[in-house]
Order: structure tokens, then sequence, then C-alpha cells
């Protein structure tokens, strides 16, 4: 079966609002055998007599009525379609993935600012760990990434967002990693887990057994429970220090330095709506975080 044509419903549409087929033509700027093929043409396809015909009078059959009700918004809402983007307002559904140290302290004094003004953008974000943030730019699942930093890959540019430090949360009481102890991490897509397994092995800690746990919370918990030791964003401990100022030592050691930060996105280039993002962040963050 040949597809329905638009043009075919706006005809019959037209034809039922104005009464007749010379009104209709008049109305969609087109002959009036142009609309009489096209109303053949649809009941042939759809297998169903619309209308009934007396000398000069269009009568809507009952099949003919039901097929209005259905087309209607069809026809309305391609009629919309030509204007979505008439407004000069921005408009758009605009995918992010951020970590979720983005999540906590950046990305809050950006968004409220950036649907102000941008009400016409839909926004997606997304918490996901380093290495799926980047396989999803990848596959085109996101525009824009807050990911660890910088990205050296043939298919992606970035920029520098902000720094994240990085806390060796111990128990009260211990004054540094401990051989065989608990370790308590994000999974191994996390880029966090693997540089503080690279700092656990400079610092001659072995035979860990280091538990998957994606919680700060629980991490946080078993920490200060006495169980063991992990490595926390900054970001998060501030956001979480009235639940774990008890029980709880955090250290900065100087060799664990954390990570920057970068905006990445697919070269060879952002679209329209993630420039925008990425121009009002760096306009609107405060100045201390770039």
């Amino acid at each position: 079966m040949n597809p329905l044509r638009l043009a075919q419903l706006e005809m019959f549409c037209a034809v039922v609002e104005e009464g007749t087929v010379v009104a209709a033509s008049r109305r969609l700027n087109c002959v009036a055998s142009n609309v009489t093929a096209r109303l053949r043409e649809l009941e042939l396809l759809v297998g169903q007599d619309l209308f009934l015909r007396e000398k000069n009078r269009l009568i809507l059959t009952p099949e003919g009525r039901l097929f209005y009700r259905q087309a209607l918004p069809v026809v309305s809402g391609a009629h919309s379609l030509t204007d979505l983007f008439s407004e000069g307002s921005p408009r758009g559904i605009l995918n992010i993935g951020a970590l979720d140290v983005a999540l906590e302290a950046y990305l809050p004094q950006i968004v409220p600012e950036f649907l102000k003004v941008c009400p016409g953008v839909e926004l997606k974000m997304f918490l996901r760990p380093s290495y799926t943030l980047e396989r999803m730019l990848v596959d085109g699942e996101i525009d824009l990434a807050l990911t660890d930093g910088p990205i050296v890959h043939p298919l992606m540019e970035s920029r520098f967002a902000f720094h994240e430090r990085l806390a060796l949360a111990m128990p009260v009481g211990q004054d540094g990693a401990r051989d065989g102890q608990h370790v308590f991490l994000f999974n191994t897509d996390c880029f966090y887990r693997r540089y503080f397994e690279t700092w656990l092995e400079r610092h001659g800690v072995s035979n860990a057994i280091i538990h998957t746990v994606e919680s700060y919370d629980v991490i946080l918990a078993c920490v200060q429970a006495g169980l063991g030791i992990s490595c926390v964003p900054h970001s998060i401990i501030l956001q979480m220090q009235s639940r774990c100022d008890e029980g709880i030592t955090f250290t900065y050691p100087e060799d664990l330095k954390g990570s920057d930060v970068y905006f990445i996105w697919r070269d060879p280039g952002l679209n329209a709506l993630g420039r925008r993002f990425l121009d009002h962040a760096f306009a609107n963050v405060d100045a201390d975080e770039k």
C-alpha cells in the first residue's frame, strides 16, 4: 500500500472545513481539479468512501467523520512543526552527561540561569562514570560531558572546567593506608577508582580487599564504622559534611592530587545548543572555579 501523504490529509481537512472543493482550493491556493484528484486517491488508499457526492455537494460519511477526527491532529501537528523554531529563542533537547562531582558542586551554578535565558531548551542530564561518558559521546548519545580530562581522542575536543581535589578518608585514629585492609570504592569504570588503586600501589599497599560500592553514603558509613578507607572527592565531602563529621579523618596527601574536570564534546564541532551552554557556563561560573 502506498503511504498517505500530508497533502492529501490537508486537502481532505480543508474540504471538510470549507464545505466545498472550490472553497478548499482557494484556501490552499491550488486548482479545484487537484483537490478532487487527491480526495479520490485518499479514498482509494483507505478503502472507504469518505464523502457522499450529491450534485455539487460533498457530505461526510460516518467513515469520513472518523477519518477527519483522526487526520485533524496530524495536519495541525505538521503545521506547528514549521513554526517550531520561529520564535527566536533557542529550542531543542540538550543531552549532557556528568560525573557526580560536577552535578554536586559545579552545574548547580550554571543550570538555573541557563534555563532562565533559554526557556525553550529541554535539558536531559545523566550521572555516569568517566569511561561510560566517553563511550556515550562517541556513540552520539550525549552532546556534552563533564568528565576527567584532558581527553586525548581523535573524535573529541575538550575545555578545562574545574579542578577536583581528592581526600583520603580514614577512621579516626588511623594515620595512613595499611597493607591488606578493606577499601571502599566505586566501580572499575570510575576514573577515581583506578587513580586510587595506583596510589595504593605506589604506597606499598597490597592485598587490599576492595569493595565496589556505588554510594558515597554507604562508603562513608563503612569508613565511619572503622571498617576501612576510601578516596572521596572534596566536593562530595562538602555536600555531606553534616553526616560525616564524626568518626572520619579526611587528609589531602600531596601526591593524591585529584583530577581536572573538562567539558568534552565530539569533534569536528559542538552543536549550537551545546555551544550556548558551554559559553554560558564560562560566563557565569564563579571566578575561583575557572
